[in-house]
């Protein structure tokens, strides 16, 4: 099979909703997509995620170049990436699992998967971690992820919704959450 007509074949799933609409030329798997149609002569959207994974935790994918999120979006940390830090409140702590914890689809359910996915990517891409990494403290990073997760917990119990489905945010709400992120204990 050539490249023209593995991109016909996955235009022709597509249109036809026998791939997810998402998956499309600007889907961030699509040119591996296109490199095993051409290797099989056709496209199994769910034998295609197994070949690509080296390891999968809840949603969270490990592939060679990079850790995907696979739960209804791709959210993608290249494997170059993994050693990003950040000055929190004076404390150096990873970034993605502060920055991800901020997101309202990273939960106290789901963020186990997210650690330890996070925590193999560093062990398994571990030739792209710079030389010059200060101490960066893993439990200090999990106690501020486990209390960003408790605040968002808290302030989704106060959330008020009107019937289009937009948040209304009011002034005790915000100087609520400000309090909250105040009190952030350190070890």
């Amino acid at each position: 099979m050539t490249e023209t007509e593995a991109r016909n074949h996955l235009y022709e799933l597509w249109q036809n909703g026998e791939i997810p609409n998402n998956f499309d030329e600007d889907h961030s798997d699509y040119g591996k997509a296109v490199k095993f149609t051409i290797k099989h002569g056709e496209f199994d959207f769910e034998k295609f995620y197994e070949s690509i994974a080296i390891i999968r935790f809840g949603i969270w994918q490990v592939e060679s170049d990079a850790l995907v999120g696979k739960g209804g979006r791709d959210y993608i940390i290249e494997c170059s990436r993994f050693w990003e830090t950040r000055d929190y409140n004076g404390h150096l702590v990873w970034d993605w699992l502060i920055h991800l914890c901020e997101k309202t689809w990273i939960t106290k359910e789901n963020v186990n998967d997210l650690n330890t996915a996070f925590f193999f990517c560093q062990d398994y891409f571990k030739e792209n971690k710079p030389a010059n990494l200060p101490y960066v403290s893993t439990a200090q990073t999990l106690n501020i992820q486990k209390q960003l997760l408790d605040i968002s917990e808290e302030m989704s119990k106060r959330e008020k919704v009107d019937e289009r489905g937009i948040v209304d945010i009011d002034t005790e709400d915000m100087m609520k959450y400000r309090e909250l992120l105040n009190n952030i204990k350190y070890l």
